[in-house]
């Protein structure tokens, strides 16, 4: 097929798809009115708060303002539904920063660790003939709780942390037997059949 062709095709194909003419500087095509359409709401209100920011400043440093960016325009501002709900959310409100669940999230995270208990009953039961039952392990789980936020288990007298100031440090245990998990005294068990059902998708 000669290259004209070729060229008429084209030009032919572009201006049926976007229906204008492929010579225009102009479109209307990809035009969806940026962040002043429905989809924008945050967007807007990033505008007003930095408006507020910048008017209590004193020397009126300026803040959040998209358009001393490339405005674009082209893409439809709408919301996403998270897996496995029917609930539907602003794409900024998935940002970390502004996700107050997220922030908890993150939070609980870094304040997490998980230490298996296997090692330590293996050395209290082999090296210092100390059986390790339901009843120690309740027990242990009642001292660490007192003892993790900050508190004295043995001298008198220690300097103590105040309990309203670490009320979220606390233990709990979990374990994949089912007859130990029974034993465990509830407020410090994770029910991991509980936590993560069998056949969830």
């Amino acid at each position: 097929m000669p290259v004209q062709n070729l060229e008429h095709s084209f030009l032919k194909a572009m201006s049926d798809k976007f229906a204008e003419k492929p010579e225009s500087t102009k479109t209307k095509f990809y035009v969806y009115g940026g962040i002043e359409q429905k989809g924008g709401m945050r967007k807007r209100e990033f505008i007003e708060d930095a408006k507020k920011i910048v008017e209590s400043r004193v020397s009126g440093t300026p803040a959040y303002n998209p358009d001393v960016g490339m405005p674009q325009g082209q893409r439809f501002l709408m919301p996403y539904m998270m897996n496995h709900t029917d609930i539907m959310v602003n794409h900024d409100d998935l940002h970390w920063v502004n996700n107050a669940a997220m922030q908890q999230c993150h939070d609980d995270m870094r304040r997490t660790i998980i230490l298996g208990m296997d090692d330590a009953h293996a050395i209290l039961e082999t090296r210092l003939s100390k059986e390790v039952t339901p009843d120690t392990i309740n027990n242990y789980m009642e001292v660490i709780n007192h003892a993790l936020p900050g508190a004295a288990t043995i001298q008198e007298h220690m300097v103590e942390t105040k309990p309203a100031l670490v009320a979220d440090s606390y233990s709990k245990i979990f374990t994949g037997d089912d007859d130990l998990a029974d034993a465990i005294d509830r407020r410090f068990l994770l029910d991991i059949n509980k936590e993560f059902p069998a056949g969830w998708e």
